[in-house]
């Protein structure tokens, strides 16, 4: 039986000089899986067919006036450390 396990991912939205942080949730099993479902989540972030490219792990929609790319991830193993992590 393989064991999942639950990740904090943080993201960047970005739209001209705009930016913000936000948080997601992901329950994978590896971090090759992880992978895999950070990628269909921004792909399929506006619907799916919006995305207008991927270059260098950003994700660009809408002709690039909007962007969302991951910024680093974390193996969460107790809710004090979520709680930790969004403050």
């Amino acid at each position: 039986m393989t064991c999942r396990r639950l990740y904090l991912v943080t993201f960047e939205f970005i739209s001209g000089e705009y930016t913000q942080t936000f948080h997601k949730t992901f329950y994978v099993e590896d971090k090759g899986n992880l992978e895999m479902e950070i990628h269909n989540y921004l792909d399929d972030y506006y619907g799916p067919g919006n995305t207008s490219e991927i270059e260098d792990g950003v994700y660009y929609y809408w002709h690039g006036e909007v962007a969302v790319k991951p910024i680093g991830w974390g193996e969460i193993m107790s809710l004090e450390q979520i709680a930790g992590e969004l403050i």
